[in-house]
């Protein structure tokens, strides 16, 4: 048994609503056109990676739908993405390492070279990646830098303000002082 939610654009029995079974624990069971919906939706907010559970609640603007329903489709829908961009990574290397090795027989047939000729051909795949893995980390390591030199300045704008706070506290604690003896020798 299922209990059925209308849209946004009303409609109770139509095909863009919320599916929910009759467990003691209601599930939502995602329908492939509310699967397109949410997958409209993140598209809509700039991708997986930008869009939020919140965001998404609101562009789908659907009844019956919550945070927590969202908050676990888009991260196994995350998940879903990772894995085919390295499913796709997987195959394009495949691909290059059989174009290479297609290419290296072919140098090999017409050229005599000897086996540190096929390393250096068979190796290329690896440090194209190795390099492009350095990139990834410079930048990444750049970027925490920036960061770093951010917060040490905010470190010490605040410990300037902190300062100048007890200097003056201190500076007032001292004129208290000295109006306060200068009461008591009158």
């Amino acid at each position: 048994m299922e209990r059925m939610y209308g849209g946004a654009s009303g409609g109770g029995s139509g095909g863009g609503g919320v599916v929910m079974t009759r467990d003691p624990k209601p599930r939502l069971r995602w329908t492939s056109d509310l699967h397109d919906r949410f997958v409209d939706a993140v598209t809509k907010l700039g991708g997986p990676d930008k869009a939020t559970p919140k965001s998404v609640l609101r562009v789908m603007g659907l009844k019956g739908l919550t945070l927590y329903h969202l908050k676990s489709h888009l991260q196994k829908y995350r998940l879903g993405q990772q894995q085919a961009k390295k499913q796709n990574a997987l195959e394009l290397n495949k691909e290059n390492s059989e174009i290479s090795y297609g290419h290296h027989n072919m140098h090999m047939a017409s050229t005599s070279t000897n086996s540190s000729s096929m390393n250096s051909e068979q190796g290329e795949i690896p440090i194209a990646e190795a390099l492009r893995c350095q990139i990834e980390v410079q930048k990444r390591l750049q970027e925490q830098l920036e960061v770093q030199k951010k917060l040490q300045m905010r470190i010490e704008a605040q410990g300037k303000y902190l300062q100048a706070i007890l200097e003056k506290a201190q500076h007032s604690l001292s004129a208290d002082m000295n109006h306060h003896e200068t009461l008591e020798s009158i």
